[in-house]
């Protein structure tokens, strides 16, 4: 892996392990991109994201990792056509905190249709 480069991808089936393949490659690249300090908010999205794709859509999914001026973009792209809703937890709850920590920890994040499905996005400053 090179410093320049700017795009990372992870293609995976709808299971959980999904979720700790895509933190590691969230990891790996935040290291190769020397953004240490962003790397536990960046892998705390991406693995939000990907469990949500796993747990709601269960549908083949992509992450993709790209590093632009001054903020890196998570994507995760599904087959599914429902959009994610974000709901606030209750200090009990165990389930819906995925959009409530991916809301606290990116500093832009939103959803768009894309043909066959959709992207959920969510950015971080560095």
């Amino acid at each position: 892996m090179t410093d320049d480069m700017t795009e990372t991808t992870l293609r995976a089936a709808p299971q959980t392990e999904a979720v700790e393949y895509a933190r590691r490659l969230a990891a790996r690249t935040m290291r190769a991109w020397s953004l240490i300090d962003r790397e536990e908010l960046v892998t705390a999205i991406v693995a939000e994201l990907v469990a949500n794709a796993v747990r709601h859509a269960g549908t083949a999914l992509e992450l993709r990792l790209l590093r632009g001026s001054g903020r890196v973009r998570v994507e995760v792209r599904d087959r599914a056509t429902q959009m994610p809703r974000l709901t606030v937890p209750g200090p009990l709850d165990e389930s819906h905190r995925g959009l409530f920590i991916v809301d606290r920890f990116a500093s832009s994040w939103g959803a768009e249709p894309v043909s066959g499905g959709k992207v959920v996005w969510a950015e971080v400053s560095t």
